[in-house]
Parts: C-alpha cells; structure tokens; sequence
C-alpha cells in the first residue's frame, strides 16, 4: 500500500488531537464536587462499628432517608440483619444530639443478647431474641456514658454530675457518690484530659461487678476561657476551665466504691497533686487497679497496683525520658493465666512491646528493630498471641502482624498501603480498612491467620472515574545535617517540563505527625487534586520532629517549636528551585491547626521563600494553648523562656511580606480565637496589611461551611500567586 506522507502526517495530527481530546475530556473538579451538599465521593462506610460480645458478630448504625438503624453481620453466614430503626423508638435522637466527643449512642450488654440505647434524656433496652424494647428511666435529666456491670444486672452513668447504678429488673437508681459539682468532676473530664490523653468515659466496672472505680477532678483551680455567641440578639457567653502552660491543672484523684456497703476507698497515688492519671485499668482478679502516673513534665511514667481494700499502692514499673517526652499508650494487656501483661516503650529508640511479670519484672521483649509498633490492636489469650500494626515494611505503611511467645513475627495483611485494624476480643478475626494513595478506604472481614471472609464495603467510588486524577510522587530532600526528610510532589494531569509552575505547599509539621503516607487523603487530597487542576504543583514535606522514623527524630523538636517547621521547610523551597519547571518566585504555604502555625512561621520568618499564605485556626504564641500538649513539647513558660519566646509568631510579625489569609471559626475551643486575634493586631499595629476570614459559631473543624471556606482558600491562592 502506497500512502503519501502528507496523508500520515495528517493522520498523525488526528491521533493526537484525538489522544488530547481524550485527556481533556475528563472532568474538572469544582469545590461543591468535593465539599458541597450534593459532594459524590463520600463512599460507602460504616458507622459506630461494635464486636457483639460473646458471638461472631459485629454491629454497625446505618442511615437511609432520616431513618437511623442498628445492624447486625453475622460471620458464619455473611448475612446483615436489621435488629431495630429509629422509627421504633420515637425519642432516638440523631448522633450529634450533645456536643459531645462520644459519638455511639448503643452500647451491647456482657451477654450480647441486648443492647441499650442512650436516647435522650432516657435509656432504653432491646432483647434482641425477643425483639422487645423497654424503657429503664423516663425523667428529664440527661445520663452520661451508661455502661452494664459485666454481670449484666446493673447500668452505671453520670447524672446529675454523680456517679449512679440502675438495676436493670427492679428499675431502682441508686447514687453512689455526693461530692459531684459544676468543678468537681466525678467519672469525667475537663477539656484538656479529653482532647489530649484521649479519655472519654471516667468511671470502670470491676470484672467481678463489685466495684467501679472513677476519677476524682477539681477543676476549680483553672483558670476558664470565655467564648461568645453573638448570633442571639442579646449575646450569650459560656465559660470553659482550660490550663495554659504553668497554670494550675485540676487535681486528680482516683477511688473505688463498693457497691454492696457504698464504702468508697482513695487510691494512693502519692503526694504530688501537680500530676497526671492518663490511664486506669482493672487487674482481672478485681482486687487492683492499674494506675498510670505522670509527672507534670511528662518525662516520667511509673505503672501502680493500688489494693483496692486499702487503697496502697505500689509502683511496678518506671519509663523516663531525659531529654524530650513520652508518650502515654493503651498498650498495657493482661495476660491472665502468665500473670504477666504486655507494655510498650520507645526506650530503644523505636516504640517496641514488652512482657512483664506482676513484680515489674521484664521477661521479654517482644519486638525489636529500627521500625515502631503503631498500636496492640489484639490479644489471643489462648494461644498466648498477641496482634500489632507497625511499619516494619515501610514508615509509609502499616501492617499488621502476630507474634507468639518463642516464635517469630507473622506478617498478616498483603496490600502495600495503610492498614486499619478493629480486632474482636477473642482475636478470632478482624476488620481491616485498608487504603493507599490510588485506592480510597475499603473494610474487609479476616480470620484470625489473614484468610479473607467478606467484603463489607468495597473501595469503588463511581464518580472519580468521571476525573482525571495524579498519584503524588514521593521524593527524599535533604535537611541542613545532611538528613533526608521524606516530602511528596503532585503535578498537574497535563504536566509539560517545559513550563514553568507555581507550587504551594500543604503541610502540618507537629511532633509525632506524619503527612507521607501511603494512604488515601480524602477529601483533603481531592482539594489538591483540584489545585493541580489549576496549574499548581502541590508540595509536601515532613520535617524533622515528625512521626515515624523513631523516638530520635521525633524528639529533635523538643523545647523549640517554630525551628524545624521553618528551616525544613526552606529546605523543601531549595530543593524546588533546582526543578527546571519550577516558578521559584511563585510559592505559596497552607496548613490547619499545627499547620496553620507552621504557616504562619515561614510567613513571618522565612518571608523571601514564599509568596502568599493561608493559615487556618493557627496557633500563633504556644502560652496559649493547653497546658497537656504545650508543656509535654515545651516544658512550662517558667522552665523554657528562651524556647516559648523564639516560637512565638508575634514576635516575627514585622517579617510579613507576601500575602497573608488568616482563618479562624469564633466559637473554636481547641485553638482559640485569641491566638488569631493576637497576631491580627500586631500585624496592624505594624501597618502590615493581611486578609481574615471569621466563622461564626465554628468550631476548630469549621464543618458545613468548608464549601464556602475552601472556595476562598483557592481563590486566594489563584490571585496572589
């Protein structure tokens, strides 16, 4: 065949032409795709997933049209029952009906033949063989995290800002405490125990059902922050106790109550008041209590059985640390037929397990290596074997593995990505959510030896095939001390080397964070996706005092925030001017929360790098932040001046050179509007000209508004870079 070469090159035209129509022709995304009432990459996902005790079951919340029911899986036969809607129970309010951090309002009985419902103001209890519901109280004073006795005949909750038991056949309350006030917490917590040692529910049943210990909280000694609604016409203020570095914290107490006599017995936790209690757990034979105490400096952890008669104590084990912090963990396990339990420390250098003897003697260590155990996810009595997530294949990932007394390490999950472990409690199987940068978060049911069951919600989202989306590359920069810092580079679907691009960098920075992972970013990293769309290149970076590259390069950060966040990440700028395409002139900073203070650093102090900057609830001078998290990093403003001074943003405002958006929801009580507010007016005073975008009645999330908040995050960086 004879075929002139005006005819091919004609042809060839065509073929690209059709290979760029094909490429251009996958849609763009839009702000209201990824953020807006009718957002269409949420997923399938399950909700207040619970292990049915006693049965190869789980349980999961599902809503369909305003409708909210509990639903049953059954393992053995991989089929889902409804067991009740909302409907049956007229009084079942939705989820957020308190603003509270406990999201699950069912909560299974020992047996796992009925679940109790919290809705309300009222409990109510479903028989689940029965199929019947009855209501246990009918008053209207709420009742705060009811929780059976393991012999199923009681519920213990706070009401009335005290300690009560309900028996379950005779319906009578009783209150097993008096003390319990607007500032004296019983079996609760103040803001800053919540938010940072992760504590929810502060009272615990005894195995044998005999008693509860609780936590004792006066949190009258705080000094309390106010916080201003000014939607109603008349304005309405609350007031919150919140500790700020070298404040007075409430003083903690920790006792047990019987119930037969309501004798209550103070555990002795020794004289300092000026500690934390991070933990209380049960010993199985109910007569101790293991208790976590802290120094206020949070270098040193000692692990106490107290008698629970007596109320004397004795410390079995001590962790310190001399230079930076540590860590308070859920890795303490009991091993009832060794007497011996399990216990996590970074002492080595990477966060490792170990098996203890009740005398506080080391028997083993369990693992070891220049990799870190993320968390004890399972416990096999049984078999003595014990199930942990860790990245001992890669600090990008998390797997999950076994290891038994004398044996090595079983390797479980397969999938390079990050691996999200729900065990149930006899470790017979679990519930794996797995992603990695490409595949958005799937759950899948294994047995106990990583032998897949089911599929219980698969990773398929329909509408990202609608897009054209590209994989970060992840890229080694090195840091001043010749250390490689892991950072991630996104470029443009249509990317052509020859062009030049701005960058923006998206970051967070805090100690122990890591933002490079191979994992799915939600919808965080569709926003990203979205700017690529947009001719920028999207930059990551973690900075030294990051996580998961061992105790080492964490705890550089120690004493001096605002340090690593900025030199590191001026790095990050140096190595982007050696990429040919590559706008060195046009690089901007966004970040949220720590991210936002980090932000607002390399705005302040490394203003030649970067051209415009947003910084969304930052924080701006550490004195006014909690004192749990501020002094665990900084020590208190009396020990480290030098370090609370040189990481104070305010004290850099007169750096402000490029563009500045500083975000900030009124009514945040994790990082207040003060912090905001405090460099607004410095920058005034200074005659630095910025913008500020304030959400009324928003919390630090600044959630059902992140349409209108993202839409002028983008716009901004569009304009000013």
């Amino acid at each position: 065949m004879n075929i002139k070469p005006h005819l091919i090159f004609g042809l060839l035209i065509l073929f690209v032409l059709f290979l760029t129509n094909q490429s251009y022709s996958q849609k763009k995304l839009t702000i209201s795709d990824i953020y807006g009432d009718d957002a269409k990459f949420g997923g399938e996902s399950l909700s207040n997933v619970k292990w049915v005790p006693g049965k190869q079951q789980f349980s999961y919340t599902e809503t369909n049209d305003g409708v909210k029911s509990l639903r049953i899986y059954d393992i053995r036969s991989k089929k889902r029952q409804k067991i009740f809607d909302s409907q049956q129970v007229p009084e079942f309010k939705t989820l957020e009906r308190e603003r509270r951090i406990i999201p699950d309002s069912y909560f299974w009985s020992p047996s796992g033949e009925s679940a109790l419902i919290n809705s309300g103001t009222d409990l109510f209890l479903y028989e689940i063989g029965r199929e019947q519901l009855q209501q246990l109280t009918n008053d209207d004073i709420p009742r705060r995290d009811p929780t059976f006795s393991p012999d199923e005949k009681k519920i213990a909750y706070i009401k009335n800002q005290n300690l009560y038991v309900l028996d379950i056949d005779s319906k009578t309350e009783t209150r097993l405490t008096t003390e319990g006030s607007e500032h004296i917490l019983i079996g609760r917590f103040d803001y800053v125990y919540e938010e940072e040692f992760d504590l929810r529910t502060g009272f615990f049943w005894s195995p044998n059902s005999k008693h509860i210990a609780f936590y004792w909280l006066d949190e009258s000694v705080e000094p309390v922050m106010p916080f201003v609604n000014y939607m109603p016409l008349h304005n309405t203020v609350r007031y919150i106790p919140y500790a700020k570095p070298g404040d007075h914290n409430a003083i903690v107490k920790i006792a047990v109550v019987s119930l037969a006599d309501g004798n209550i017995t103070w555990m002795d936790i020794g004289e300092e008041i000026d500690i934390y209690i991070p933990r209380v757990k049960w010993l199985p034979n109910s007569e101790r209590l293991a208790i976590y105490r802290m120094n206020r400096r949070q270098s040193k952890l000692e692990l106490l059985f107290t008698d629970i008669q007596s109320g004397a104590s004795k410390v079995v084990l001590t962790e310190t640390e001399d230079h930076g912090w540590l860590d308070v963990h859920d890795d303490l396990r009991f091993l009832q037929k060794a007497n011996a339990f399990t216990w996590s420390s970074d002492r080595s250098g990477f966060n490792h397990l170990y098996l203890y003897d009740y005398s506080g003697r080391m028997l083993h260590q369990l693992t070891n290596g220049d990799w870190g155990v993320r968390k004890l996810v399972g416990l096999d009595a049984s078999a003595n074997r014990i199930y942990f997530t860790a990245n001992r294949e890669s600090i990008f990932e998390s797997h999950l593995y076994s290891i038994s007394m004398g044996s090595g390490i079983n390797k479980l999950t397969s999938e390079s990505g990050m691996h999200s472990i729900n065990m149930h409690p006899d470790a017979s199987h679990y519930l794996d959510t797995f992603s990695d940068l490409k595949t958005p978060p799937k759950v899948r049911l294994f047995s106990q030896n990583g032998k897949l069951v089911d599929t219980i919600v698969a990773d398929k989202i329909d509408a990202l095939s609608e897009y054209h989306l590209t994989m970060p590359e992840f890229v080694k920069v090195p840091a001043e001390d010749g250390t490689l810092l892991n950072a991630a580079v996104t470029k443009p679907a249509d990317f052509d080397p020859s062009k030049k691009y701005p960058v923006l960098f998206t970051i967070y920075g805090g100690p122990g964070s890591q933002t490079i992972r191979n994992d799915w970013g939600g919808s965080g990293y569709l926003w990203r996706q979205l700017m690529t769309q947009k001719g920028f290149i999207i930059f990551q970076l973690d900075n030294r005092g990051t996580g998961g590259r061992g105790a080492k390069f964490k705890k550089q950060m120690y004493r001096r925030f605002g340090h690593f966040e900025v030199v590191d990440m001026v790095n990050g700028v140096e190595y982007l001017r050696t990429l040919p395409y590559v706008d060195a002139e046009r690089i901007g900073i966004y970040g949220w929360s720590y991210g936002g203070y980090t932000t607002i650093m390399n705005m302040l102090k490394a203003s030649d790098q970067f051209k415009a900057g947003v910084a969304v609830a930052p924080v701006t001078d550490w004195r006014n932040y909690d004192s749990i998290y501020t002094e665990r990093y900084m020590d208190t403003p009396q020990n480290n001046p030098d370090g609370y001074r040189e990481s104070n943003a305010l004290n850099y405002a007169a750096g402000l050179r490029g563009k500045l958006l500083l975000v900030h929801g009124i009514a945040d009580d994790n990082v207040h509007m003060s912090h905001t507010m405090q460099l607004a007016r410095e920058l005034q005073q200074l005659d630095k000209q910025f913008d500020m975008m304030i959400y009324p009645e928003k919390d630090h999330s600044i959630r059902k508004v992140r349409s209108h908040l993202f839409q002028k995050i983008t716009d901004f960086f569009i304009e000013n870079l």
